[in-house]
């Protein structure tokens, strides 16, 4: 993406009070990361960042009040029990599943391979056959190690960072979050074939927050799903700071929230319209 590119005058919150959120689509290696920043004033500005390097999404995430990172932020605690006994030669721990939807269907079948804020989300969502990848045995684990690393650079030597949402990194899953606003497509989105469907989300992001994008973000946007889940992670930061997204709420999500992350999804319904309050 070369330079940022820009809307208008760039604001920070750290002089005249604007929020800044920005959102990092994270990939295993740097050429499909996608990063972009929203400055939330009276004609807010979004902007696309470079993502080559580490550096760069760490520049990017301390430039900013929230960061919404699409990437698990921890492992299942069923998981990292079952390494242990292995490593130690231990029993093993039985291999447990969530419990039921409310409509009656299984949750998720395995809590070595996903997390309550899976299954917490799957739920939600009903999402049916979309069901999250796990962070213990797919691709997505090398996502999730990357990510530990920036948490670790972003704490700078202090408190590691809240992994709930709490703190100035939030868990964000994308797909998710535009089933949630009642954006999703009924094809994927992704890949060379997705542009019609990015078309449409684009478009019904920009009338759903009341602002159009810049030209070159809308066209980068449209062109890649990296750039398109770097926007809307940014805009699910947005929400988080507002408190418009599920936080976990019984004494089970919080705990297993500070060691294997949570996912914050929209609110059901909630209206994008808000974010520009």
């Amino acid at each position: 993406m070369g330079r940022a590119e820009t809307a208008g005058h760039r604001e920070t919150a750290r002089g005249d009070g604007a929020m800044v959120t920005v959102g990092i689509d994270l990939a295993g290696h740097t050429g499909t990361t996608g990063v972009c920043r929203v400055t939330w004033s009276d004609e807010p500005a979004v902007e696309l960042l470079p993502g080559r390097s580490d550096e760069d999404l760490l520049a990017a995430a301390r430039s900013a009040d929230r960061t919404g990172l699409d990437s698990p932020l921890g492992w299942p605690l069923a998981f990292a029990a079952l390494v242990a006994a292995h490593r130690a030669g231990a029993a093993l721990p039985a291999k447990d599943g969530y419990g039921t939807r409310e409509d009656g269907r299984p949750g998720l079948g395995n809590r070595f391979t996903h997390r309550l804020t899976d299954d917490a989300a799957w739920k939600r969502t009903g999402a049916g056959r979309q069901r999250p990848l796990s962070v213990s045995t797919d691709r997505l684990g090398v996502v999730a190690i990357r990510a530990a690393e920036l948490m670790e650079r972003l704490a700078d030597g202090g408190p590691a960072l809240p992994r709930d949402g709490s703190g100035p990194v939030v868990e964000v899953y994308p797909a998710y979050a535009l089933l949630q606003w009642g954006l999703a497509p009924a094809g994927t989105y992704k890949g060379k074939d997705g542009g019609p469907a990015r078309e449409a989300i684009v478009g019904a992001l920009e009338a759903g927050l009341g602002f159009a994008l810049p030209a070159r973000v809308r066209e980068r946007c449209v062109d890649s799903d990296h750039a398109l889940d770097a926007l809307v992670s940014a805009v699910v930061a947005r929400a988080a700071a507002l408190g418009l997204t599920d936080p976990p709420e019984t004494d089970e999500e919080r705990a297993a929230a500070a060691v294997e992350g949570w996912m914050h999804l929209p609110r059901r319904g909630a209206a994008l319209a808000a974010l520009r309050a």
